[in-house]
């Protein structure tokens, strides 16, 4: 495939990348896309979404503050991804600002995320554990569940894949490998609510990611592959 050749290329091909979970990939395209056209905005807010899913946020949040939507006005992505760094950092208070300044400006694409205090999400989950499957029920008491408020750098340096948009993590040892030492880990599925608030329009909708979210992970300790969950019905 030829390069691009021109700045909407670039920031095509970038994301691309970002859809198929390749950052290091987005970030290079962007900044051709930069280095094309300085003032390209959509690769701007790009290269900033890229240094968010490489842990890279202290950057990236220096940089999407300081872009200035040439209207003035600001601009839902720019306010959605900012509150999604401050989010990150565990600056929660300033971010759900933004995001309700995103919801404002655009509310179909950036709707409010559909906050719960801990113990209203403790309720939402138990819902969830009581109408899983019982393949999965049967093994909650050996692999529980947890909450965390997100992501942090330290988990991801121990799990290379993990964003900090990510909604959940298995940590431990799938069945059948336990012979090979391990991970070192106690067996546990990780939620993270603040990501889970906001990938649902309702408190039903929140429940249902939840619910996607623990049939892929306990999938992942029980050894499945994406087809075998579809196959049993945990997905």
């Amino acid at each position: 495939m030829a390069a691009p050749d021109d700045a909407d290329d670039w920031v095509r091909e970038g994301e691309e990348a970002l859809e198929e979970g390749d950052a290091e990939a987005a970030l290079r395209c962007f900044d051709e896309a930069l280095r094309a056209d300085p003032d390209h905005w959509a690769a701007a807010l790009g290269r900033c979404e890229s240094l968010l899913f490489l842990w890279e946020t202290d950057e990236a949040l220096t940089a999407v503050q300081a872009l200035r939507p040439p209207d003035g006005e600001d601009d839902a992505d720019r306010a959605d991804l900012e509150a999604r760094l401050l989010e990150a950092i565990g600056e929660f208070t300033a971010a759900d600002v933004l995001f309700a300044e995103a919801a404002r400006l655009d509310p179909e694409h950036f709707p409010a995320p559909v906050r719960t205090t801990d113990e209203d999400f403790r309720r939402i989950l138990d819902d969830v554990l009581r109408g899983l499957p019982k393949k999965i029920r049967d093994v909650l008491e050996k692999v529980p569940v947890t909450v965390e408020a997100k992501p942090s750098p330290a988990m991801a340096e121990n799990a290379p894949h993990l964003t900090p948009e990510i909604l959940g993590l298995f940590v431990g040892t799938p069945i059948g490998e336990a012979a090979s030492g391990g991970s070192g880990y106690p067996d546990v599925v990780i939620l993270f609510q603040r990501n889970l608030e906001r990938a649902g329009r309702s408190r039903a909708e929140v429940a249902k990611e939840i619910r996607i979210t623990l049939l892929h992970e306990y999938g992942h300790y029980l050894g499945f592959e994406e087809e075998d969950m579809e196959r049993l019905g945990l997905a």
